[in-house]
């Protein structure tokens, strides 16, 4: 039969169950993470089985785990610098045109070479 029995002869005073403040368990945790004593010896100083300590060990880190997996965000925006040191093209140097005539002979000009100018070169090149 699990509770108490409720008879006119007895009464309940106080329950004979302790509870412990997360604040007590978090302090009693942290005395076993030191390395000179044990989960066992801690235990005994607080009148608790081992079993317990590791339960409540287990316990606060599954609530540090959700609560640092809320705390994050669903999106992170990131911003990223520029490349560095990309060098620009250059726009600075002229385009060229190369021509090669049937004689063997080759013409280079600028692309912004005027049409009648490099229309008289030609003529003097294929000797017309």
């Amino acid at each position: 039969m699990s509770g108490p029995i409720l008879s006119p002869s007895h009464t309940i005073v106080a329950s004979t169950r302790r509870s412990w403040s997360r604040d007590q368990k978090r302090a009693i945790i942290a005395e076993t993470q030191d390395s000179t004593t044990t989960i066992s010896a801690v235990a005994r100083r607080h009148g608790v089985q081992p079993s317990l300590l590791f339960r409540w060990r287990r316990d606060l880190l599954d609530e540090d785990r959700a609560a640092a997996g809320r705390a994050q965000p669903p999106f992170v925006p990131l911003a990223l610098p520029g490349p560095a040191n990309v060098a620009a093209p250059d726009h600075a140097a002229p385009a060229v045109i190369e021509i090669e005539l049937a004689e063997g002979h080759r013409l280079r000009a600028d692309a912004s070479i005027d049409v009648a100018v490099l229309r008289s070169l030609i003529e003097v090149l294929v000797g017309r």
